[in-house]
């Protein structure tokens, strides 16, 4: 196993990231905010780890201190987004990512500018790695099954029933996008503290693509979609690289695949052979009576 662990270790923190990006957004969209804002708080996170670890901060502190500045970040943005809806709502997030992606570009004492930063001491292991996800997944699928969750998967089929019965509809908006934002930055505390490395290609419109194929590829709104995604995502150039220049081609044509044929991704996939394989399973038989107790009963 850890040999495993060890030999796979790329492919694993790719794995880790990608599934952080991609609850992100879920955690968002399950409250009916279609968000682009992830990239803009990832690259928040991945900056600020960079620089607090090269000036020696501890790890923890550095997560701690990722943690705070973007969740300050998304309460001072909420109250402008929660007055938008739909497509409005998706521009501004947008519109806001690529300001941090120029701010990015035009700040080299911090960024490091085009050519971005290396050399960020790798301090994150594997199982505090492990852990952050697992926590992120745990927390989510706990959010779900409460009333919190029942009251937001309420709010994204009908904001106007929501308020109806109580639910505070601006308050659970700006809630998930809060939450969203921090996933988002602890994302960038892993890619920066785990490869060493972050500059403007961790923060490209293809990372904007590859966040929101991890959640239509894993399964937009079940808990374990983004996890599923991520696995898929990160795994399909590695083990499709003998096919050469048909890498993208096959990575393409997969996603395309799951699109298609499966709308509610590999969770509502699984989800369906889960319920074929208990129809399938035979129903205990009721013991039949003995001899004795039915002669005793006769008599």
């Amino acid at each position: 196993m850890t040999e495993f662990l060890a030999a796979n270790a790329p492919l694993l923190r790719s794995i880790s990231v990608l599934t952080l990006l991609g609850y992100s957004v879920h955690v968002a969209l399950r409250a009916g905010v279609f968000s682009f804002a992830t990239v803009g708080f990832y690259a928040v996170g991945g900056y600020l780890t960079a620089n607090l670890l090269e000036g020696g901060l501890h790890r923890y502190l550095v997560l701690l201190a990722v943690l705070a500045l973007t969740g300050v970040l998304a309460v001072l943005v909420t109250p402008v987004l929660t007055r938008l809806r739909y497509l409005y709502l998706a521009m501004a997030t947008l519109a806001l990512t690529l300001f941090v992606q120029s701010l990015a570009q035009s700040w080299p004492t911090y960024t490091g500018g085009a050519q971005g930063l290396f050399g960020i001491p790798r301090v994150l292991l594997q199982g505090e790695m492990f852990t952050l996800v697992i926590g992120v997944v745990v927390l989510v699928w706990l959010t779900q099954r409460s009333a919190a969750g029942r009251s937001i998967a309420a709010l994204r089929h009908d904001e106007v029933l929501s308020a109806s019965v109580g639910v505070d509809v601006r308050a659970t908006q700006a809630r998930a996008f809060v939450a969203s934002a921090v996933i988002a930055g602890t994302a960038g505390f892993v890619q920066t503290s785990s490869f060493g490395v972050f500059g403007p290609t961790d923060i490209s419109f293809g990372v904007v693509v590859s966040c929101l194929t991890v959640l239509v590829v894993g399964g937009a709104l079940h808990w374990v979609g983004p996890l599923l995604g991520g696995v898929l995502v990160a795994a399909l150039p590695v083990y499709l690289s003998a096919a050469g220049s048909w890498n993208l081609i096959l990575q393409a044509v997969v996603v395309l695949v799951v699109v298609v044929y499966r709308p509610d991704g590999l969770a509502g996939f699984f989800s369906w052979v889960w319920r074929r394989a208990r129809r399938r399973t035979p129903p205990t038989s009721a013991p039949t009576p003995t001899a004795a107790a039915t002669e005793g009963a006769t008599r």
